[in-house]
């Protein structure tokens, strides 16, 4: 049998090293797999090793050396120190155990450049050295650059030394200080490290020279660019300046991995509606490369690439020779084992929430909405226990997390009913079909109806479960996931024909007058509000808090979302706004000074939170059998804590 993805699955030699396929997985990892542990625990080193053993070529680790840091999500490592070097040595082992290379990423101690910037005057987070405020800085001297190149080298050496195959450094977006010096933004010196592409990528250029100096010619080094600035910041790096980037490149660069112009777009969330934003740039970049008659320089595509079939595309018409990814290897810890099984329908799609950064505001928590075990690898040999006795078990509701304990328990060997009582599978994903910004939320759906039709699960659609039919079937355990319901404001006239509920959004939207009023203004409230502003109404949002979406991930997705709603023509809101009442005229409510306002509105959407169905919940406990709760029915949450219960319960059933 061939294998469906031959391109992205050939192997390729560069500089006398041989990388099995066309995957790279690029630095990432949960930011609290450990504690404060200088030097990789354990858990670290399971986490690294499987994306190994998932079939990537390269895994690129990310070995920080300590820095002086205020940020709660920082993992700092120290490689220098002699007791902790036998950890590193461990990690480059257990990659070239399951056949990838390990490439380490170079972050010398950036406290030696504290205060320093590439130019004089350019305000930026990295100047402080902590990314706790942003400061001018100084221009840093030539000696201290020197310095700096010196220690890169020196750190890339040791990495060497423990068993690291190559080396990886972030000069993509501005945020680091090699990468400072790339873009005319931060870079306005006049000497000659600044001006021209070539005076600028001097420094940046000169690190990579004296690496290859330390560790030999034949060690690959890869670095991270920006494909382009200038459709983002004006005054940024062009595409016409990265490809000469690139060519200068040639000889003391191996791979060009190729990033959004800031920290954000490098990461799509669900907002963006491109799948891969930076394909464009990387095949640009490639032919400049290629018609210049370079070679020897590779580029490395990354952000968004998890369809296999496109990743295919990607190699096949020679629009990028590598694909970086974090995030697919995060959804879906097979996702390379995947393709060379050809299983691209079996892929668990990214939802894009960047929840793999933080859970939310204040809550430093490392998860990931569509795999439970993230951030628990190397734990679930504990969580999950052996099959026990065949069961008959009955799972009612058909949502992300009926599916998901459905699934599992009939791979575990019990005999599964799912009863859903509308006429399709999803839940109440169903609802967010016609939203644009919802696409992944949609792709995720489909994958998980897939899995349940590609099982041994007996679905019953139409089929509402009440107490007495499950007690007549002789079911051994239940798994209740029948959601949660809307809130009813109780406030006059909320019970008006022109009110509906968020989750009725898309069927109502057509109906709609000009004018609507949106009541609450937490993710679901705002992304409702965008997309009818987007379909020609005149939206105003109204919120009793200071802030919208408090409950928005605060890292690579925030900025984004904010970004949205202020600039959607059509989108207003108020906020510290309390609703008193639904009239004739509109809505009306009080402002934090306790004046009363009157909005005027055609239609009004209630967007003020769900609630858990505890009351269904609890008719089914009838003493017959043992029942148990996931999901939202249990606690309102989200996708990722209705899949992690889901996964939690039905593997030690």
């Amino acid at each position: 049998m061939s294998l469906k993805y031959q391109n992205l699955l050939s192997p390729i030699e560069i500089n006398g090293v041989l990388l099995r396929n066309r995957l790279i997985a690029t630095p990432s990892n949960p930011h609290f797999i450990q504690a404060t542990e200088k030097w990789p625990t354990e858990a670290l080193i399971s986490h690294y090793a499987n994306k190994a053993k998932a079939g990537a070529a390269v895994v690129t680790v990310k070995g920080n050396n300590p820095v002086k840091t205020t940020d709660p999500h920082s993992l700092t490592l120290d490689i220098h120190r002699g007791e902790h070097q036998h950890m590193f040595a461990q990690v480059a082992d257990m990659v070239h155990y399951y056949g990838a290379k390990a490439s380490y990423l170079v972050l010398p101690d950036m406290n030696i450049v504290k205060g320093y910037d590439a130019s004089d005057g350019v305000l930026s987070e990295f100047v402080a050295g902590d990314g706790s405020k942003a400061e001018y800085g100084k221009a840093a001297p030539k000696e201290l650059l020197l310095k700096m190149v010196e220690t890169y080298a020196a750190e890339a050496k040791l990495a060497q030394s423990l068993g690291f195959d190559m080396c990886f450094m972030h000069m993509a977006y501005r945020l680091m200080f090699p990468g400072r010096f790339l873009s005319p933004l931060s870079n306005q010196r006049t000497d000659e490290f600044g001006g021209s592409i070539e005076n600028r990528a001097r420094f940046p250029l000169m690190i990579c020279e004296a690496i290859k100096k330390a560790c030999g010619p034949k060690s690959l080094i890869e670095i991270s660019i920006s494909g382009r600035e200038d459709d983002l910041f004006e005054g940024g790096a062009t595409l016409e300046d990265q490809i000469e980037l690139a060519k200068l490149c040639a000889g003391k660069v191996d791979i060009l991995q190729i990033r959004g112009g800031s920290i954000d777009p490098s990461q799509p969330t669900y907002l963006d509606l491109r799948e891969i934003p930076q394909r464009d740039n990387a095949a640009a970049i490639r032919k400049g490369l290629r018609d210049a008659g370079i070679n020897n320089v590779y580029i490395d595509v990354v952000g968004g690439c998890q369809d296999l079939n496109h990743c295919e595309d990607i190699i096949a018409s020679g629009d990028a020779d590598f694909i970086g990814a974090a995030r697919a290897f995060i959804a879906d810890p097979q996702w390379g084992n995947k393709a060379y099984e050809g299983r691209n329908e079996d892929v668990v799609p990214c939802l894009r929430c960047n929840k793999c950064h933080v859970a939310g505001p204040g809550n430093w928590n490392t998860v990931c909405s569509v795999n439970p075990e993230w951030g628990l690898e190397h734990k679930v040999n504990r969580l999950v226990s052996p099959p026990v006795a065949k069961k008959k078990i009955a799972v009612v509701g058909g949502g992300p997390a009926g599916m998901e304990a459905a699934i599992l328990a009939s791979r575990r060997g019990h005999t599964v009913t799912l009863y859903e009582k509308n006429a399709c599978l999803g839940g109440l994903i169903n609802y967010t079909d016609g939203i644009d910004i919802k696409w992944t939320l949609g792709n995720y759906r489909d994958y998980m109806v897939r899995q349940v039709e590609k099982s041994a699960v007996n679905v019953k659609l139409n089929t509402a479960a009440t107490p007495e039919l499950l007690k007549a079937e002789g079911y051994d355990e239940v798994i209740l996931a029948i959601g949660s319901e809307p809130i009813v404001l109780p406030i006059p006239g909320v019970d008006r024909e022109n009110v509906c509920f968020a989750i009725d959004t898309v069927a109502k939207e057509p109906e709609m007058g000009e004018n609507v009023v949106v009541i609450g203004g937490g993710e679901i409230g705002v992304e409702m509000g965008l997309h009818l502003a987007k379909k020609g109404h005149q939206v105003h949002l109204i919120e009793m808090q200071g802030i919208l979406s408090p409950e928005s991930v605060p890292v690579h997705f925030r900025s984004l979302f904010e970004a949205a709603w202020e600039n959607q023509e059509g989108f207003t809101y108020t906020l510290n706004a309390r609703c008193t009442g639904i009239t004739d005229e509109g809505v009306t409510y009080l402002d934090q000074e306790g004046v009363e306002h009157l909005l005027p509105a055609d239609n009004v959407v209630l967007a003020a939170g769900m609630r858990a169905k505890h009351a269904e919940a609890m008719s089914f406990f009838d003493g017959t059998c043992r029942v148990h709760t996931i999901g939202d029915c249990n606690k309102v949450g989200c996708v990722q804590t209705a899949m992690r219960s889901a996964y939690a319960l039905a593997n030690n059933i």
